[in-house]
């Protein structure tokens, strides 16, 4: 009541200019002038990747804006997700329209009937297996949520349950990234030996592997041309993922 007293006996009215105020506390300059700095040049010069000086260790918190960040995160909800979306639906048409085809792919003479088996991957290679393809299922859905979940699930689920989905979908995708680039180098050193590309494999390309006709079986040694394909894409491609999702989880 003092300072409302005050300033109407200076104002020399009650009616106090609220805006004018709240312009004053919200860092305007009053008057409409711009003072040396207007707010629209201060904002530009931050968009534009400006760097300042902090006091605290990590030196890369005095830019205030990444515009380096800003162009990826365009690129990523823009033409990305777009192409990114339609090839996860043409790969899921393909396969299912080659095991329409195709069908199930048979031993041509059938089991034994004796039952007898042949041991190809030991213990360790069968949880070695497991291990990073169950981690990789987990990182594919809860990736795949961060960048469409909020155009599919949201509408289903709510905004509520989908902020707590992504939440703890977030948290395993950290923790359970470790498992997966464990299993990355363990199939690496378990199995390299075995995927060196030879000459051989080009008879196995030649007929494409049998795949798309019955009876035909080329010789290959432990793993085929097709397998040694499968398993170079997993390991540069996993190391991929593996390096710019640490570089993610640990930017400094």
């Amino acid at each position: 009541m003092v300072a409302y007293g005050g300033a109407a006996v200076l104002t020399g009215s009650p009616a106090l200019d609220m805006a004018q105020a709240q312009a004053q506390t919200g860092g305007q300059v009053p008057g409409g002038a711009s003072g040396a700095l207007s707010q629209s040049e201060m904002w530009r010069a931050v968009r534009g990747g400006i760097t300042g000086t902090v006091s605290i260790p990590d030196k890369q918190a005095g830019q205030l804006v990444q515009s380096d960040g800003d162009v990826w995160r365009a690129a990523k909800n823009g033409p990305l997700s777009q192409f990114g979306g339609i090839f996860l639906l043409v790969s899921i048409i393909a396969i299912a329209a080659f095991f329409l085809i195709r069908g199930k792919i048979r031993i041509d003479h059938g089991r034994d009937p004796q039952g007898r088996t042949i041991e190809r991957f030991n213990a360790l290679e069968r949880a070695t297996h497991w291990l990073t393809a169950s981690s990789f299922i987990v990182l594919g859905l809860t990736g795949l949520n961060v960048s469409y979940g909020r155009f599919v699930l949201k509408p289903i689920l709510g905004p509520d349950a989908f902020g707590a989905l992504t939440y703890y979908g977030k948290l395993a995708h950290n923790y359970i990234a470790f498992a997966f680039i464990l299993g990355i180098v363990m199939m690496f050193f378990l199995w390299v030996r075995h995927n060196i590309p030879t000459l051989r494999d080009l008879k196995w390309l030649a007929v494409g592997g049998g795949l798309f006709s019955k009876g035909v079986h080329p010789e290959a040694p432990r793993f085929n041309a097709g397998q040694k394909i499968v398993f170079w894409l997993v390991i540069l491609g996993g190391a991929s993922l593996s390096l710019s999702g640490l570089a993610l989880m640990f930017p400094g």
